[in-house]
């Protein structure tokens, strides 16, 4: 915010804050071509086996052609939960080594990156949201994985959960700019909580996301609440639970007592056993590694 911004009451900020989330002036980012793109190419792929190779080049051409992009994929291809061996040093290598889907979805994430969570207000907290929301991702992509569940509509339910909060951060500080105010970030985030979901189930339906998405989106925080796509529900909810709780592990390396208790009804749902979630403690540190490639 500009040095001249003013700081006013709750009331006035109140006022202003609703001013940019009503529902007729509400702008939308539209859906970042080229994740289309991507997906139009992948999908192609795995719908003519004939067609692999030829899709493959024009996938490195697409991705060639964003700079960003290539060197995100480039960059976590190398990452902790995906590096080989050798280093993979050209895109059409590190295609062939993750694989279209793998591709896919990291190409979506750096697409909605930055359509959606590179705003230049309240920075801090957007770049922190995008960090949880990558992470929460990785963590819900392996629940899935162990279970052999859909990995990639888990990893796209984590990647897109709070998805509302960015865009409520993005137009509030739009708005504080242009009123020349300087709200305070905790005051934005509390106002921001009480529209997050109504403005991501918005954007899901303007992107055709998958119902699945919309669950997360509205039920995250009360995954008992879900009626619909509960899975994947209870998978954002678990990866979350697990991000948190695997930074400050026990003494002795040990899971907290917390994962066990508040989380107990959602791994009886997933089928999910104490033991299981011991894998997620080896993979801890590769994917806190990889999230941070995407940031």
């Amino acid at each position: 915010m500009k040095s001249s911004a003013q700081t006013i009451s709750t009331e006035e900020l109140d006022r202003v804050l609703h001013a940019a989330m009503a529902d007729e002036s509400l702008e939308l980012p539209p859906p970042p071509q080229v994740a289309v793109e991507v997906t139009r190419l992948t999908r192609a792929d795995e719908s003519d086996d004939g067609a692999a190779g030829a899709n493959a080049a024009e996938l490195a051409r697409l991705i060639q052609r964003d700079v960003a992009l290539a060197g995100q994929v480039m960059r976590i291809a190398n990452s902790a939960l995906y590096a080989r061996r050798a280093p993979v040093v050209t895109l059409p290598q590190a295609i062939a080594w993750l694989g279209m889907r793998e591709v896919r979805t990291i190409a979506y994430a750096v697409a909605v990156q930055g359509q959606v969570f590179a705003s230049t207000h309240f920075r801090r907290e957007m770049t922190e949201l995008w960090r949880e929301s990558v992470t929460t991702a990785l963590f819900a992509q392996e629940v899935a994985r162990l279970k052999r569940r859909n990995v990639e509509s888990a990893y796209l339910c984590g990647l897109l959960h709070r998805v509302g909060l960015a865009i409520v951060l993005s137009r509030v500080g739009s708005a504080a700019l242009m009123n020349r105010l300087s709200p305070d970030p905790q005051a934005v985030l509390k106002f921001a909580a009480q529209h997050e979901a109504r403005v991501g189930a918005q954007l899901a339906k303007a992107w055709s996301l998958p119902p699945a998405v919309t669950a997360a989106i509205s039920h995250w925080r009360d995954p008992a609440k879900a009626t619909e796509s509960r899975v994947e529900v209870m998978e954002v909810a678990l990866a979350r639970q697990i991000s948190d709780e695997l930074r400050t592990p026990g003494a002795g390396g040990e899971l907290p007592d917390s994962m066990l208790g508040p989380v107990s009804l959602w791994m009886d749902e997933l089928s999910i056993y104490p033991d299981e979630l011991f894998t997620f403690m080896a993979q801890r540190a590769a994917i806190y590694a990889t999230a941070e490639s995407f940031t």
